[in-house]
């Protein structure tokens, strides 16, 4: 299972990963990518299909992520809460809109 950085920001209430560290499976389909022979002799798409490696956290009521050492509660190690700005994707929407 791979792991991540979870980022909440408070204002918009939006949530990205960043990825944290890679599971056996990944780095297998990533040095298979990279060796020079496979590359020559084969087409090869980058689709792991790892459904472990996709972030997943639970939320608590009042919307903001659920941090626990349980299990199934996430694959976040741990977040970073940001209570000043707007994600990168609303921060962009606004400037196109001039807001």
């Amino acid at each position: 299972m791979c792991f991540f950085v979870g980022y909440f920001y408070d204002e918009c209430r939006h949530v990205r990963f960043a990825l944290h560290l890679f599971c056996d499976a990944l780095f297998a389909q990533l040095q298979r990518i990279n060796d020079a022979e496979q590359r020559e002799l084969f087409w090869l798409p980058f689709d792991p299909d790892l459904p472990d490696c996709e972030p997943y956290c639970l939320f608590n009521e009042d919307g903001f992520p659920f941090s626990s050492d349980e299990p199934g509660t996430g694959n976040a190690l741990w977040w970073v809460f940001n209570l000043s700005e707007a994600c990168p994707e609303c921060e962009r929407i606004r400037e196109m809109w001039g807001l």
